[in-house]
């Protein structure tokens, strides 16, 4: 799944506020969200934006949501950066479970159970 270079600057802004949230630097995950805000602002301003200015204001619903029904700690990282995530997690999950010398059906079964009800993805 490529991102489009369009959404990579407000997938950048979004990571990086997620990341600072959960690392309790709030006062910093805060300016992140406000950059996002501001680049929301200047998107509605430009036309040509369209596209971006949805994947923006998505971004930043999920924030908004998060931050108030306190889930912000469950976001996940978005884009590419998100996938190179996802992809390390399951690979330290699925090698965990060999670790311990489960059957290859079992690993196949958990991995595909903790990708549908933990990241919503097959």
């Amino acid at each position: 799944m490529d991102t489009l270079a369009k959404y990579k600057f407000a997938d950048w802004l979004f990571n990086r506020f997620v990341e600072k949230y959960k690392n309790q630097n709030v006062v910093e995950a805060f300016i992140f969200l406000d950059i996002l805000s501001r680049y929301q602002l200047f998107a509605q301003e430009i036309r040509k934006l369209s596209d971006q200015r949805r994947h923006i204001k998505e971004l930043h619903r999920t924030i908004t949501k998060a931050l108030k029904e306190g889930t912000v700690h469950r976001l996940h990282l978005a884009g590419e950066e998100g996938t190179a995530e996802f992809n390390r997690v399951m690979a330290e999950y699925e090698a965990q479970l060999r670790e311990i010398g489960l059957s290859e059906s079992y690993i196949t079964d958990r991995v595909s159970d903790k990708k549908m009800n933990y990241y919503g993805s097959n």
